[in-house]
């Protein structure tokens, strides 16, 4: 049953998390500029080159999967930006946590430089539009002015009702895991964009910080 339950949470985070990086018209800022979309996926770097090495990642964590981003998985307003190209990984805790491991989501994204500013704030707007939890605001790494970090912490509340966005809704199980918290951190360095989301027990903002100052030294 653990080892059911670390895949079922593994889809789960995955879930929670294939939406960072893109955007939505919801919670959208007003006044926003943006800068002429340019670029196609033809020409767009090697963005696998920017992914965390297992000397990067934390003590017990292993790369679980990696793959390229497809532009169908885009809404709208991301293609009108000027998505060039995307490439998403996730890393996960393999020590004693079998049922809910900490996940660490990384995805890299390429737009037009001039666009960056405005996927930043973009991103940190839609990424709090989950239900059931509590947004915190986190002193931003050392990653340039273009960054915005925060936390979400499960409301108790939520966590015992049966419309559990995060659970089936025919499930009955008492012992389903309630909403699980994450940390966040976006930032953009020329015409790449990160996100970095730490889901589960281990989402520290000093190991947040660690990563997200390492993913932009990566990016040239």
């Amino acid at each position: 049953m653990q080892r059911i339950a670390f895949f079922v949470y593994i889809f789960v985070a995955c879930a929670i998390t294939v939406c960072a990086g893109c955007v939505s018209p919801s919670g959208s800022p007003g006044n926003v500029t943006l800068a002429p979309a340019t670029g196609s996926a033809a020409n767009s770097v090697s963005l696998a080159r920017l992914v965390f090495t297992q000397a990067d990642l934390p003590p017990g964590f292993i790369q679980v999967s990696g793959r390229q981003k497809s532009i169908s998985e885009l809404g709208g307003e991301a293609k009108d930006l000027g998505w060039v190209g995307g490439y998403v990984a996730t890393y996960s805790s393999s020590g004693n946590e079998t049922v809910n491991p900490t996940v660490i989501t990384q995805t890299i994204t390429e737009y037009p430089a001039g666009n960056i500013p405005s996927l930043v704030s973009l991103i940190n707007v839609n990424d709090r539009q989950v239900t059931g939890f509590s947004y915190n605001d986190l002193p931003s790494p050392n990653t340039g002015p273009e960054t915005q970090a925060f936390s979400a912490m499960a409301n108790a509340a939520t966590a015992k009702t049966e419309n559990n966005p995060f659970l089936s809704s025919s499930s009955t199980n008492a012992t389903a895991p309630p909403p699980i918290g994450f940390s966040e951190v976006v930032f953009g360095k020329g015409d790449i964009l990160e996100v970095i989301r730490i889901t589960g027990t281990g989402a520290q903002y000093s190991t947040l910080k660690t990563l997200a100052e390492t993913a932009y030294s990566k990016i040239g």
